[in-house]
């Protein structure tokens, strides 16, 4: 192998460990029970490693009223979180995992066994950060810096770190959410061999075996049928049944004790527990309440402005932002990402041949689908919580590394650097900049990239790829400065 084709093994696997290192000190050190419904999950957990069997959810497994107390008093040792068992509903494979690290740790204290929780946790998302890698090069064959964009993104976003080094079901969720992407992307090139279609039925059974918000992955399963049944027109027919069958048999097999076991329990009507969450969850604010308390126009404003601060870190149970002006830089970053996909999408799409545009579509779909379900959800609670844009966050990095990618090229490194520089008069003018000294740093930051930017334009191709690079260690840098400036001091009871 050669030192050139060592270079992207090395990168990727300087990604996974710095998001490794540093997934397992917010998982050492973020206080006990500081991640979104950690206690309940925990519960979860306790309960089917110490009686082998699944809880059932009841009545009174929301206090509401005690666990805004709770949080209120940033979780006291002194009190009990035993009653918080509102998980129960969840299906079981995360959980039946986690009891047998649970079962392996019971000679721990409770801090020892969370960690060693909130470690296998740090496990999945170390594979999702490999996996999103596979992804990005299964879709563009070649294109190293797109797969170790993505990685790094994945990898970095603070409050994707602050919840894959807890414990709950989600990390799990994300990883078959991302390999059925990735087989998906893989059947699209090889539809005949029987055998994948086989294995992408086991995974998708697994999926929804771990989270129900998984099921968005089913349409592109269809989807993805359909494409591929189209080349044959003799035996169209024959093709796409087998092929549904080899997926759907596998899942089924996987998923229906489950389900029937729900029907038991809860009832024939309610086979996944949706109706006895809702009865249960009593007191979580409604969106139709809310609505008439603060009017459409507000409320659109706060699910936007909550979303994106909480999509890239507000700790604790949403009570702990970030200082407003690191928002307002990753809010630049992420426009600077926009506009450069939204200036390579047409110049791409020509360059493309009609095969290769259906991955990328695939991806968008995924996306889409993943913000469909997040708008459903808020349409019957106030959940503005960008944590459940993670399913999709794969098909984000991605995307947004392509945008970052193209504003960075030399082509555009002029047009970066004004837009830089736009922004810094901006913020120049406005009042907060004005009353606030400190701020002189975001624009000496903010004009000094813009220079650098212009400076870079007159290199030579590849000699100013650091630009593009810039991002992920400073991403890395904002996350240990939420732990350690926001997360420890301000969570600790």
């Amino acid at each position: 192998m050669s030192r050139v084709q060592r270079l992207p093994i090395l990168a990727q696997v300087l990604i996974v460990g710095l998001y490794v290192a540093v997934a397992v000190q917010y998982a050492r050190l973020t206080p006990l029970w500081q991640a979104p419904d950690e206690p309940a999950h925990y519960n979860y957990v306790r309960y089917v490693a110490e009686h082998g069997e699944l809880p059932v959810l009841q009545p009174g497994d929301y206090p509401h009223d005690y666990l805004e107390k709770l949080k209120a008093n940033r979780f006291p040792p002194h009190m009990s979180i035993d009653s918080v068992r509102y998980e129960s509903w969840q299906p079981p494979l995360y959980y039946a995992m986690a009891a047998a690290v649970y079962r392996l740790c019971q000679g721990l204290d409770l801090p020892g066994r969370v960690l060693a929780l909130r470690l296998l946790s740090v496990l999945f998302g170390a594979l999702l950060v490999i996996v999103a890698g596979r992804v990005a090069a299964c879709i563009a064959p070649g294109a190293t810096w797109l797969a170790l964009g993505a990685m790094a993104i994945v990898a970095t976003v603070p409050m994707h770190v602050a919840m894959t080094s807890a414990v709950n079901n989600d990390t799990l969720a994300e990883v078959w959410v991302a390999l059925i992407l990735w087989q998906l992307v893989a059947r699209l090139r090889s539809p005949k061999p029987l055998q994948p279609w086989l294995l992408l039925g086991v995974t998708v059974g697994l999926a929804g075996l771990t989270k129900t918000s998984t099921w968005a992955t089913l349409p592109l399963v269809g989807a993805v049928v359909c494409y591929v049944t189209r080349r044959r027109p003799r035996d169209w027919g024959r093709f796409a049944l087998r092929r549904s069958l080899a997926v759907a048999l596998p899942a089924l097999v996987l998923v229906l004790p489950w389900v029937a076991r729900n029907m038991r329990v809860y009832g024939a009507g309610d086979p996944f527990a949706f109706a006895r969450h809702s009865t249960v969850v009593i007191g979580q604010l409604r969106t139709a309440d809310w609505l008439a308390d603060v009017g459409l126009r507000h409320a659109v404003a706060a699910l936007a402005t909550t979303t994106f601060h909480s999509f890239w870190g507000q700790f604790g149970w949403m009570g702990v932002p970030i200082d407003p002006r690191i928002y307002r830089g990753l809010a630049i970053l992420t426009a600077l990402a926009l506009a450069g996909l939204a200036l390579r999408v047409p110049r791409a799409w020509r360059e493309l041949e009609r095969e290769q545009r259906v991955p990328w579509l695939l991806l968008a779909g995924s996306l889409l689908l993943t913000g469909a379900s997040f708008i459903w959800y808020n349409l019957s609670f106030v959940q503005h919580q960008g944590r459940y844009l993670f399913p999709a966050l794969v098909p984000m990095s991605l995307l947004l590394a392509a945008g970052w990618h193209e504003v960075t090229r030399r082509a555009r490194r002029t047009l970066l650097a004004g837009a830089l520089c736009g922004f810094a008069l901006v913020l120049a003018t406005g009042d907060a900049i004005q009353a606030q000294a400190q701020d002189r740093r975001t624009l000496i930051a903010l004009l000094g990239t813009s220079v650098s930017s212009w400076l870079a334009s007159r290199l030579p191709d590849g000699a100013a790829d650091w630009l593009y690079a810039l991002p992920y260690p400073l991403l890395v840098g904002l996350d240990l400065l939420c732990l350690y400036g926001y997360v420890i001091p301000y969570l600790r009871p």
